[in-house]
């Protein structure tokens, strides 16, 4: 640590004074094809590629989990989701959360370590007595049990669907129209400017990209005109096809989607712009990230609006092809990171925890975050591949995103998925895979190589037995 530290430091020719700051961006339902920098030719990012031209662009990021609540555990935890039982849907009582208080999460490392702490947006891992505030964050703004806002705009709380009021974390003030992805650029604009005098961590979690979607109206029209343009259709229903037990979108070609992703860009190059007129842009790291894949499925027969397309990757949110769990991930920091490169290294979502520790000098407790493995050597072009992932999807949702109970392995450039029945806790079918030759996971491989799918069956098994992983039944309104 001490080395890599020492590293970045000769990179910019002087050390700077104490530890860095760290701005960490989640974008809700942001897919890595979303993203201009991974190949979208479509969306708009001019300021998460210019991150990403000046840092490092991780090609081969995954989330740690394909939906919102299990994800964001691992984030936060640095623990495989399996770990705490059946995230999202297990006993939610009194005094219950998906992220259990006895958590150490890596805010409360930095904040007894001196950082002023700050959560703003999409916290969903506890209701009021589990929020960021009870784990390690010092502020927290608009931040509670919401998977998403009932409206983009002001009243958050009332849809303009259906003109129903559903709760949403309290918020002061606000203009007319006001869209939430400004907000809470505002808030964090806002907790920067005012935490200069020691280093701060500061958890920006957009709602956005997640539904209901809605975009301000310039936006939405600059996206039809360009499908008018271009000759395509504008139709975000014309190009859904059937993939097995789910429907999924295969075009880029959603205007109001669209005009979500560009929104969220913008307030990025915000930040970005604050932390360079502050001063302290070469002293603070920056890293975007999504909490799973994009939108793109939906149950056989479903008619929920679908946003965007993952392809080449099969699928997205809520299944455990690559679809559902890569992720965009750019890691920025001026001065430190002296060229633009190119990391072919694997990552999960745990792996958050220990890099930020890594490159803020503190020691890891070997009892905390026993599945987060650092990233950080990877930002002056280590290639040291990363040990196993695992995913256990405990609660499939067939008829809302198509997708089914299932366990997965990668490791190096083979995965295998284990794909369980529907009616009881027997494995259905598995599913071998080399990414490498085969991105799009089309051509199951367990037949011909039977070597290897044993091995990576006895690991996958293996890892399940040790964390507990456990199956949840099919529950009227779960799936």
């Amino acid at each position: 640590m001490v080395a890599l530290l020492a590293l970045f430091a000769c990179s910019a020719g002087a050390a700077e004074p104490g530890p860095p700051n760290f701005v960490f961006i989640i974008v809700d339902d942001l897919g890595r094809q979303d993203v201009g920098v991974y190949g979208s030719d479509w969306y708009e990012t001019p300021n998460m590629d210019a991150l990403a031209g000046g840092g490092v662009r991780f090609d081969n990021a995954y989330a740690a989990h394909p939906r919102c609540v299990p994800s964001r555990l691992g984030i936060m935890s640095g623990r495989y989701p399996a770990a705490f039982g059946i995230p999202g849907f297990q006993d939610r009582s009194a005094g219950k959360h998906a992220l259990p208080l006895s958590t150490v999460t890596f805010a409360e490392v930095l904040r007894d370590a001196g950082y002023r702490t700050a959560y703003v947006g999409k916290w969903h891992l506890g209701k009021d007595g589990g929020g960021p505030a009870e784990q390690g964050f010092t502020t927290s703004i608009m931040a509670g049990a919401s998977g998403a806002p009932p409206s983009y705009f002001l009243p958050y709380e009332v849809s303009r669907k259906t003109s129903d009021s559903k709760s949403f974390p309290d918020y002061a003030g606000g203009l007319p129209d006001e869209y939430l992805t400004d907000r809470l650029t505002d808030e964090a604009l806002a907790f920067i400017s005012e935490s200069s005098d020691k280093p701060f961590l500061l958890v920006l979690a957009h709602y956005a990209v997640h539904t209901p979607i809605e975009a301000p109206v310039a936006l939405t029209n600059k996206y039809r005109g360009k499908s008018r343009d271009r000759g395509l259709s504008d139709d975000p229903e014309s190009d859904i096809v059937i993939d097995g037990t789910g429907e999924t979108k295969t075009a880029q070609n959603h205007p109001v989607y669209s005009g979500m992703v560009e929104s969220v860009d913008a307030n990025i190059g915000r930040i970005v712009a604050q932390l360079r007129e502050s001063g302290i842009e070469d002293h603070t790291v920056v890293i975007v990230t999504s909490d799973h894949g994009g939108l793109s499925s939906r149950g056989l027969g479903n008619k929920r609006e679908l946003a965007t397309t993952n392809l080449p990757y099969r699928h997205g949110k809520g299944w455990l092809y690559d679809g559902g769990i890569r992720v965009p991930l750019i890691v920025s920091w001026p001065g430190r990171i002296d060229s633009p490169k190119v990391s072919s290294r694997r990552t999960t979502g745990t792996d958050h925890y220990a890099t930020l520790l890594e490159l803020a000098g503190i020691e890891r407790n070997s009892e905390q975050a026993s599945d987060s493995v650092s990233y950080a050597q990877s930002l002056h072009g280590s290639a040291d591949p990363r040990e196993s992932m695992f995913w256990h999807s405990s609660l499939g949702r067939p008829l809302q995103t198509g997708d089914t109970r299932s366990s997965a392995v990668i490791d190096g450039d083979w995965k295998l998925i284990q794909w369980y029945s529907l009616e009881d806790e027997s494995i259905e079918r598995v599913e071998l895979f080399n990414l490498a030759e085969d991105e799009g996971e089309r051509n199951n491989l367990a037949d011909e190589y039977p070597a290897k799918r044993t091995a990576l069956e006895a690991q996958l098994n293996e890892w399940k037995e040790s964390v507990n992983a456990r199956l949840g039944e099919f529950k009227k309104g779960s799936i």
